[in-house]
């Protein structure tokens, strides 16, 4: 197996793993908080992090100098850049809010080009154009609904997304620069950032974690723990994989394919078949994607 074809395997890894979890992180969100969420799955994913780097390396840090982008990335992207997705997913749904990271392959797809010197096709940036009506399609059907066009939900998607591709294109530095680190230590690395930077929040935000974590029966534990280790454990060691070994571009659309499978587990969760305006702007996702490939497979 060739190299880009392995990172597009972990890519499409990365996305069913984190699609199914997706579901989990919105019902928490809400029967919680965004930040308690956010909070459980970094610890989650430190926890079963730890110990495999342990094992394989025998240590548990690397000069800083060497290990910065990765500790920066978990802090911008794992916390920050998530808490924002999270606070979306509890207002939009997790289908709607991941439509939104159609544009994180010209952020980061855009940074890659112009200082990396990686290939950008011309019809790729057609695709924008697809994005933009499949985002204002999910904000017009809210607004049928509830007449209400969701202008909170969409900025705190957007917000997230951003801080998401900042990681995303730190991540992808830190690996040029020490290209012998694995994905999964760079995970490792990314999640003890973000979970220390928690600290942070203590003397200004409650997080109540104990409290929110007693109030869950123990069935609703074991389904946070479970899509905490599938939705950032697992997701994003296979992202960290993709990420040193394909193009940042092309590993980023990838991920595009996770609001379609989000949005049909979405509507298996809550036994509602899509709306017209949905269809559509599933429709205008597909052709946004067809503008992103096509260059690379013709």
């Amino acid at each position: 197996m060739n190299q880009s074809l392995l990172a597009y395997t972990f890519a499409f890894s990365s996305v069913l793993t984190f699609s199914t979890a997706a579901i989990g992180f919105t019902y928490f969100s809400k029967k919680v908080s965004p930040l308690w969420m956010n909070l459980f799955k970094c610890l989650v994913c430190l926890f079963f992090s730890l110990p495999i780097v342990l094992y394989l390396n025998g240590k548990l840090w690397w000069d800083i100098h060497r290990v910065w982008p990765f500790l920066i990335s978990g802090v911008i992207g794992l916390n920050f850049g998530d808490w924002m997705l999270l606070s979306a997913y509890r207002i939009m749904g997790p289908g709607r809010t991941l439509v939104l990271f159609g544009f994180q392959p010209f952020i980061a797809g855009g940074f890659a080009y112009f200082v990396w010197g990686e290939v950008i096709y011309p019809l790729q940036f057609v695709a924008i154009l697809f994005f933009v009506l499949c985002l204002f399609l999910f904000s017009y059907e809210r607004f049928k609904k509830s007449g209400n066009w969701e202008f909170k939900g969409l900025l705190l998607a957007l917000g997230g997304v951003f801080l998401d591709s900042v990681g995303v294109i730190l991540t992808r530095y830190g690996f040029n620069e020490t290209p012998h680190l694995t994905g999964m230590e760079v995970q490792y690395l990314r999640t003890l950032s973000a979970s220390l930077s928690f600290l942070v929040f203590v003397p200004f935000v409650r997080i109540g974690f104990v409290e929110g974590l007693m109030s869950l029966s123990n069935k609703e534990k074991s389904l946070a723990v479970l899509s905490s280790f599938s939705g950032t454990f697992l997701s994003l060691v296979f992202y960290m994989q993709a990420l040193k070994l394909g193009k940042l571009a092309t590993v980023t659309s990838i991920v595009l394919t996770d609001p379609v499978i989000s949005t049909f587990f979405e509507c298996l969760w809550i036994r509602a078949w899509p709306s017209r305006y949905l269809w559509l702007a599933l429709a205008s996702f597909a052709c946004a994607m067809f503008c992103l490939f096509y260059p690379q497979l013709s």
